[in-house]
């Protein structure tokens, strides 16, 4: 399955709340329209950043312009990452277009086997092409495929299968809990010893590096699993104001292994990673996310485990199926972002593994993961026939996330006590918690606080109040804040 960091950016499911949805601007629908226009220039400029932000259909017409090249250079080998990252989303016509390219061996690894997987796949979900192509290649798989349940689901092994197995033995090295004070002291040592080098450049006091910068990367792997995004700045602006000296020092331990090892992790994979890491920290921020990569991708080839989660993210265009790997194996070692980007990826494809789910962001929040926080949230109140202590366990998880400024979570907390069952349900407080999301500038909230004004739940009517946050609501896009207003004034 597609397990993504974006996987990495804030994703558009968990915008979603409990509450009536509205739908932003259609780029989609300006690019798919303009691709039909023939427009392809046009067409690509639209679909790109949506692409990039994992909108299945705008991945899937992207892979089909590289493919045709269509407003940009024919690159089979790009258009199969761009439909491998699609199908991982679980979007049929993705899984078919995948398919055929597999089949014939154009951009990807051919294999029929896999072809057959990604057809049937597509077929399961009535895709009509999918389901032709099977008959043309064994009519006995046409007709299972034609007898399956019209559900979508992922080509590819789920969360939860076993892992596949690194390119070499794993280190001895594992996750464990981070502690504020050694990531602080790390790097206090590394700053020191940089300082003096800016003073007079000692041949001596430089010898210390290498090693001082393999903790401060055990460190920093550390703080990016749980995601303390205030320290990681921190860290990045040190590397970044000594750029040029830990630069060299990036080519150097990219090149040969460090001085000594310390607690049996092999010296060059390690050394490998924190070059990777280095190049990438000391990098323009536009280039930084690629310039760490050949190395950080060599040591997670490796089986150096702390290179698994930045090496996916190094892939996943390009060898999503890597991607997924990586992630996965990063997850099963304790790294907190890749548990979350797991425990996401289960509920995200069309055919939702909620136990898997809540096994693993369950697993990223009690490693200190806050931005799992919410989303576990969201899982234990949308999954089919929630308990009702799962239900009460998604309210203290939504409120713990409301509590640090989140208007999203503000907003489906508030929802979900609107409209759960009895011993959940509360309309006072969730009009309460729509007020302070719909202060803080929230549009769904600003019109779900009018709307409960509007109508007296939770509290007094006020349709003066009421007018005023629906017409806040309506300027910010949701067109149903107009029609409510305008009833109201009628």
């Amino acid at each position: 399955m597609m397990l993504r960091k974006c996987f990495w950016a804030a994703l558009a499911l968990w915008a979603l709340h409990l509450g009536p949805a509205w739908a932003a601007k259609d780029t989609y629908a300006d690019g798919l329209n303009a691709y039909r226009a023939g427009e392809y220039t046009k067409a690509y400029r639209a679909l790109l950043p949506l692409a990039r932000k994992n909108d299945a259909r705008a991945m899937y017409l992207v892979g089909v312009m590289y493919e045709g090249g269509r407003g940009v250079p024919q690159d089979d080998p790009t258009a199969a990452g761009w439909f491998g990252a699609s199908v991982r989303r679980g979007y049929a016509p993705a899984q078919y277009a995948l398919a055929r390219m597999v089949i014939e061996g154009r951009g990807a690894v051919k294999s029929r086997e896999r072809g057959i997987s990604l057809l049937r796949a597509a077929a399961g979900q009535g895709h009509k092409e999918a389901a032709a192509l099977l008959g043309r290649i064994d009519p006995a798989l046409a007709t299972a495929s034609a007898n399956r349940e019209p559900v979508a689901r992922m080509a590819e092994p789920a969360v939860g299968a076993v892992l596949p197995a690194p390119a070499a033995k794993p280190v001895a090295v594992a996750f464990t809990k981070f502690e504020h004070s050694d990531a602080q002291a790390s790097l206090a040592a590394l700053r020191g010893v940089l300082q003096r080098l800016a003073l007079a450049d000692n041949p001596e006091i430089r010898k210390s590096l290498p090693l001082l910068s393999l903790d401060f990367a055990r460190q920093y792997w550390h703080i990016e699993s749980v995601g303390d995004v205030e320290l990681a700045t921190i860290y990045a602006r040190l590397v970044r104001d000594h750029g040029e000296v830990l630069s060299q020092l990036a080519r150097e331990m990219s090149a040969a292994p460090p001085v000594s090892a310390q607690q049996g992790v092999a010296p060059r994979l390690e050394s490998l990673a924190t070059g990777g890491l280095l190049a990438r920290l000391t990098s323009p921020i536009d280039a930084g996310a690629r310039e760490g990569c050949p190395a950080t991708i060599e040591a997670a080839q490796g089986g150096f485990p702390f290179a698994w989660f930045e090496a996916a993210r190094c892939v996943v265009v390009e060898n999503p199926q890597q991607a997924g790997d990586w992630m996965l194996m990063a997850a099963a070692t304790g790294h907190a972002g890749a548990q979350e980007s797991a425990g996401r990826a289960c509920v995200e494809s069309a055919s939702k593994d909620w136990g898997c789910a809540k096994e693993w962001l369950g697993l990223a929040v009690n490693a200190g993961r806050s931005s799992a926080i919410p989303i576990l949230a969201w899982t234990l109140a949308n999954q089919p026939q929630a308990s009702d202590l799962e239900l009460r366990a998604a309210v203290k998880w939504y409120e713990t996330a409301a509590g640090t400024g989140d208007a999203l979570s503000m907003n489906n907390l508030a929802a979900l006590l609107e409209r759960g069952p009895e011993g959940v349900r509360d309309p006072g407080r969730a009009r309460d918690w729509y007020g302070q999301a719909a202060r803080s500038g929230y549009a769904p909230a600003q019109f779900n606080l009018g709307r409960m004004l509007a109508q007296g739940e939770g509290g007094a009517a006020n349709r003066d109040e009421a007018v005023e946050w629906l017409r806040k609501a309506e300027a910010a896009g949701i067109a149903e804040a107009r029609l409510m207003r305008e009833r109201i004034l009628r």
